[in-house]
């Protein structure tokens, strides 16, 4: 492939992923608060279902996600982004018209068996792009995951306090339509299925999650989404306790933007490092130092210090994304980049679906403060692991 066609199929992954994930990020402000309005709950009460809702696509997206990518080495990674795209789309405008909280669950789990916009995507950038190139195109499309999560809640936090949430959720399906139809006009996959006999398959896949090279790294992915899903239930519900007569909704906005905004940097500057640094090493202190960057927020007094402190845990998640999606393109073959982030989605569902349900979980326990001493906790307890675990790979020898 040349070196114009596969930047070419990448900017136009990047746009389509900037557009999807900023719809994707729409609902986060106001997911929890939407719910609370919806059943009428406590702050705890409304934490404990939005981390039911926000597990149940988790878990959903843990069992279909290898599925998806043992479709996607047998018929290419391009119909599964359109998938993802389309599919959650659909299930996210619908959501807007959910009557109870139950609907809400369900609803979810249908956008966990139907999305997994990033794994399809950085399947398919990955078997585009040249071995030695891949650090840049993985950083390149976190860029447009982070920008997406900045831009994203911002404006899906002020949609949401000046036209409705209901509103709002059709907003999203749009956006994510958009994308989808971005990625079916100006994205060319020359797939070449495989030869008979040699398809990904069930046993391969567990094969392949069973490895010594795939399982620790499946280990980490899920640890690493874990952590941040922890105060997916929480934070628009701690920010109101602070400002009970506030726009908690578009304050939550105004959080989840920065810190998009400050990951997005850090994915920059981890891209163009990868190539000169160990991928592990990076990993490795980009765990510890989020640990400690999780911690600030549990002294916030005001609505201001928890905005601040919020952004501020995004500064290494750049290098936690970037290292750990580059790892796993580099791990196997390219016939088999469909299948491997098809695993590498299951193992980041089960950590978005465990996440927040330990948060929404504990909230009702301990309090909201206390959730983000336990996420730090449990990111340093993964930086550990990866610098005892995890296996260098290399950049220049090709998997095969």
């Amino acid at each position: 492939m040349t070196s114009e066609s596969w930047r070419r199929n990448l900017y136009a992954i990047f746009v389509a992923e900037f557009i999807v994930i900023t719809g994707f990020s729409f609902v986060n402000p106001f997911m929890p608060l939407f719910i609370q309005e919806l059943g009428t709950f406590t702050s705890q009460k409304a934490a404990f279902w939005a981390g039911v809702a926000t597990s149940a696509s988790g878990i959903a997206m843990f069992f279909s996600a290898p599925l998806w990518g043992i479709v996607a080495d047998r018929w290419g990674r391009k119909p599964m982004v359109l998938r993802a795209m389309f599919g959650a789309g659909m299930v996210l405008a619908l959501i807007g018209l959910a009557p109870n909280i139950y609907f809400v669950v369900a609803l979810r789990f249908a956008q966990g068996l139907l999305s997994g916009t990033v794994a399809a995507a950085s399947a398919l950038v990955a078997s585009l792009t040249p071995r030695n190139k891949m650090p840049f195109a993985m950083g390149l499309l976190m860029v447009a995951v982070f920008g997406g999560t900045s831009f994203g809640p911002l404006a899906g936090g002020f949609m949401a306090d000046t036209v409705g949430y209901k509103a709002a959720f059709f907003i999203t399906g749009g956006l994510l339509f958009s994308g989808g139809l971005i990625v079916l006009f100006l994205v060319k996959e020359k797939f070449e299925r495989p030869a008979k006999g040699q398809s990904a398959s069930l046993g391969s896949l567990l094969r392949l999650a069973k490895s010594r090279e795939m399982l620790p790294l499946l280990l980490t992915l899920c640890a690493l989404h874990a952590g941040p899903q922890m105060m997916t239930p929480i934070i628009s519900l701690f920010i109101r306790e602070l400002d009970p007569s506030g726009m908690a909704a578009t304050a939550s906005g105004l959080a989840f933007c920065f810190m998009g905004m400050v990951a997005a940097i850090s994915a920059i500057i981890a891209g163009r490092l990868g190539g000169h640094i160990s991928l592990k090493k990076i990993l490795v202190i980009s765990c510890l130092g989020t640990g400690l960057l999780y911690l600030p927020p549990m002294w916030a007094r005001t609505v201001t210090q928890l905005i601040i402190f919020i952004a501020l845990t995004g500064l290494l998640k750049g290098g936690l994304m970037t290292s750990s999606n580059a790892l796993v393109g580099l791990s196997v073959p390219r016939s088999q980049q469909g299948i491997a982030y098809g695993v590498a989605q299951s193992a980041n569902a089960l950590g978005n679906g465990l996440g927040p349900l330990i948060g929404g979980s504990l909230a009702p326990l301990m309090g909201l403060r206390p959730v983000f001493g336990v996420a730090g906790g449990f990111f340093m307890l993964t930086g550990i692991a990866v610098s005892k675990l995890l296996a260098r790979v290399s950049l220049e020898k090709p998997a095969t």
